[in-house]
């Protein structure tokens, strides 16, 4: 289905050319969504700009949107192989962003009928599409997280139920996995209770709350959460980056190689994903 296209003024108190000047176009595109499983996946506005839009700027239009993530890209490079790709919420650039990039991939599919093989990020991390039957599928390397028993002990007090270990990939901009007990386990993660302002105090890293609902290799299914106060999201509705750590600690864990994603915020999401040889595949 091809995307519809809208080009729209996002500033109401500002003169349009402001705005408009260097937009070419915008336009919505959701990801990670299961009707079928009542799960409304998460959104992104797609905005296509032309040379001459500030960051600034980017930060305001964000701030004015109602979607998780804008994505924004340069006209001139998304009919190319390689293409540069900033994220931003309403109140800061997001560093990565699995379901941004994936809706942006998809959304080129519908308007051109092609998308670049290579988004870089500003830290010139390298998110590769793949195309399988006019959908992308997301490529990331996997993340490798160790045991902490420091952040175990920091988030002690943020969550409602007990923590019975936590793996971190690093102290800035990383990620951290919290595992609960057998309880937890068999239950699901929504009713768990988080204090954000605690969270947002006490740990430098977004995360990841994980629960095995399902541990055959076939039919693997695992519940998570993801919570990042710190970086001006107290929980994200679906968040694909996400799987680079979840996957390999699956693996480590429970040895599966691939597994249904259940993310339990309000909207639901459903992420598929495959791991081998160092890479996650997220579709």
């Amino acid at each position: 289905m091809q995307a519809k296209v809208n080009t729209l003024c996002l500033a109401k108190r500002k003169p349009k050319w402001l705005t408009l000047r260097f937009i070419e176009f915008t336009s919505t595109e959701s990801v990670f969504y299961s009707p079928a499983n009542n799960l409304k996946g998460s959104s992104a506005l797609i905005v296509i700009y032309k040379n001459g839009l500030t960051s600034k700027t980017m930060q305001y239009i964000a701030s004015q949107s109602i979607h998780p993530a804008t994505v924004f890209l340069n006209q001139n490079e998304i009919t190319k192989r390689h293409c540069n790709i900033r994220w931003f919420n309403q109140i800061s650039e997001i560093k990565r962003c699995g379901h941004g990039t994936l809706a942006a991939a998809n959304f080129l599919i519908g308007y051109l009928g092609y998308c670049p093989k290579v988004f870089t990020s500003m830290s010139n991390e390298r998110f590769a599409i793949r195309v399988k039957k006019q959908r992308a599928q997301l490529l990331l390397k996997s993340i490798e997280p160790k045991k902490s028993e420091l952040a175990a002990g920091e988030l002690k007090s943020v969550f409602s139920s007990a923590i019975k270990t936590a793996y971190s990939t690093g102290d800035k901009n990383g990620y951290t996995v919290v595992l609960f007990n057998e309880e937890v386990e068999r239950d699901d993660l929504k009713s768990l209770h988080v204090d954000f302002k605690a969270l947002s105090k006490l740990h430098k890293n977004a995360v990841i709350t994980l629960s095995i609902k399902n541990k055959d290799k076939k039919n693997a299914i695992a519940r998570f959460r993801y919570f990042a106060p710190q970086f001006g999201v107290n929980e994200d509705s679906a968040t694909g980056s996400a799987v680079s750590v979840i996957a390999p600690l699956l693996f480590r864990l429970h040895g599966l190689n691939k597994a249904r994603l259940i993310q339990q915020s309000n909207n639901g999401a459903l992420l598929n994903y495959e791991f081998n040889n160092a890479q996650v595949v997220i579709y």
